[in-house]
């Protein structure tokens, strides 16, 4: 792997170059009218144009465990929920960065320039996806990186804490608490 050293002027550089490509990047998905699509029917925070993205990406990223033994018809929509819930519990500022990486995800001129493929997410091969991950797992700028991480550690996260998918990853499940019945508890006092 290539060491890459920087200056603080250069950070800074690519911090503000970072910065203004993600808000021109909202900007432009706002004008299309990407960010005005309502959250989804028994969603906090997801829309149907994130869910999407979302389960066509969950096969590549999750390999064999998705679906498991949720099977294809159940799976989507149990990650989704739990994507949902995670993501309103994460800081305003957060999830208002994972919003708008889904909305980058919409609009394909971005999506292109993000190197992810110009077809519509569920039309999307999965070489076409896992092309487009590897792409932002080895990128030399810190933001698809940065993006690659926290979509695969979402995603994770949501899928292998449901109590289903335990067996998939070899955890065993919670451990069980054995009362002891014949040990009087003792009184507080």
């Amino acid at each position: 792997m290539q060491k890459i050293t920087t200056s603080r002027r250069g950070f800074m550089q690519l911090s503000a170059t970072s910065a203004a490509f993600l808000a021109a990047g909202a900007s432009f998905a706002s004008l299309t009218g990407c960010t005005k699509a309502p959250v989804a029917s028994g969603y906090k925070v997801l829309r149907n144009t994130d869910f999407e993205f979302i389960t066509a990406i969950a096969p590549v990223v999750l390999g064999g465990s998705y679906p498991g033994v949720l099977g294809p018809e159940k799976a989507p929509e149990v990650l989704l929920k739990a994507v949902d819930n995670l993501v309103v519990t994460l800081q305003e500022y957060a999830q208002s960065q994972l919003i708008m990486m889904f909305d980058v995800m919409q609009s394909a001129p971005l999506r292109v320039a993000m190197d992810a493929p110009w077809s519509t997410w569920p039309e999307a091969t999965a070489e076409d996806i896992e092309r487009f991950l590897q792409g932002w797992k080895t990128s030399m700028i810190p933001l698809k990186r940065m993006g690659y991480g926290s979509l695969v550690k979402v995603l994770a996260m949501c899928w292998y804490s449901q109590p289903e998918t335990f067996i998939s990853s070899g955890y065993p499940g919670m451990p069980k608490r054995e009362l002891l019945t014949d040990q009087p508890i003792a009184a507080a006092d």
